[in-house]
């Protein structure tokens, strides 16, 4: 049975559709799709994207810590700073997509809440003599995504934080009618965007604040699916799961460092990168017609398999559907025809690099 956001009661307030979407059940739409879409790519779209459990790291060792687990350069954060960074096995299998910020005496992880527990008990799996506590804030805090090119500018006008949010990972700790907000500079959609954390007890009223802004548009899941696939940006649980390689994702550049030296997996991130030896690749899709396939859409060339769809959309830039999935080696280069097999029909697919669209 999915799980209803941090915000579900509030959601009911307005004409709202809700659609079940990997193990939650989301707002799908408020409005439109076009008109929420478009507040995505041209203004500034309201998301619940409770979805986030939030983890405290505490301790004298805390940024030595993380730095030797996980994939990204820890030690290089400033209060203030943040960075993307994943969680791998030994054998660089992702167990988990984090966002790491650091505050003076505290870094905080956010992941998706099914994946906090695993997380916790992975870090402590690997917490010895250091001087480390860690504490999992699930369903305490709410998130709410303001996602869109004029995200920055409505948030200098309500809090003043613009000019602290030069860089992704950028946060500031502030308040809005009395509200503790923590601002992160982060995208879901390939837009400028940030995440606002605030106590779940405050949520409610928070959401209604920032629904009150002038040129804030409540955008629902769909529209924020479509944008993110369309920027390239897959999702843990819905594109990829621990079963995929790092190196496999195409999401090192984004959540590796290649200079802070070892972590847990590096030697296989490592040997992959230089040898170039994926088996497979999550990759960029795109569908001749109208029809969006669905996850575990068979994917062939020439009666050859090839892979399989893991998430589409209909595109309303590219007018035409596209989405993710994975293809074996031989067949993941960009520009490579594959037919997508649906409804006992063959239709055209090229493999595209990502962003789907820049």
């Amino acid at each position: 049975m999915p799980y209803p956001l941090l915000l579900h009661s509030k959601h009911c307030e307005a004409p709202v559709t809700y659609e079940p979407f990997g193990e939650w059940l989301v707002p799908w739409r408020f409005d439109s799709l076009e008109t929420e879409y478009r507040a995505l790519r041209t203004g500034a779209g309201l998301i619940d994207y409770s979805t986030q459990a939030i983890i405290e790291v505490r301790g004298a060792d805390r940024a030595d810590f993380l730095h030797n687990l996980l994939s990204n350069d820890i030690k290089r954060l400033t209060a203030g700073q943040g960075c993307r960074a994943a969680l791998l096995t030994a054998g660089a299998k992702l167990l988990a997509e984090l966002l790491v910020v650091a505050d003076a005496d505290t870094l905080w992880l956010l992941c998706d809440a099914n994946r906090a527990p695993m997380v916790l008990q992975t870090l402590e799996q690997y917490r010895f003599s250091e001087e480390v506590t860690l504490t999992n804030h699930e369903r305490r805090s709410a998130v709410l995504a303001l996602q869109g090119p004029r995200t920055l500018e409505m948030l200098s006008t309500l809090v003043g934080a613009r000019s602290d949010l030069q860089h992704p990972g950028d946060h500031v700790v502030c308040s809005f009618h009395d509200v503790p907000l923590r601002i992160i500079r982060h995208t879901l959609t390939g837009e400028a965007g940030a995440l606002c954390l605030c106590p779940a007890e405050q949520a409610h009223r928070m959401w209604s604040q920032l629904a009150g802004q002038k040129g804030a548009t409540l955008v629902g899941w769909e529209a924020l699916n479509t944008a993110r696939i369309e920027a390239g940006i897959p999702w843990y649980g819905i594109d990829m799961d621990e079963s995929a390689l790092l190196p496999e994702t195409g999401l090192e550049a984004q959540l590796a460092s290649d200079t802070k030296g070892c972590y847990v997996g590096q030697e296989i991130v490592a040997r992959m990168q230089t040898y170039g030896s994926a088996s497979r690749k999550l990759v960029g899709l795109r569908f001749d017609g109208d029809q969006v396939p669905g996850p575990g859409d068979a994917l062939e060339q020439d009666g050859k398999e090839a892979g399989k769809v893991t998430s589409a959309c209909f595109s309303p830039t590219r007018k035409q559907p596209i989405g993710f999935g994975w293809v074996k080696r031989g067949f993941y280069g960009p520009g490579t025809q594959l037919e997508l097999l649906r409804w006992g029909i063959r239709l055209p697919v090229t493999v595209a690099a990502r962003p789907l669209v820049p």
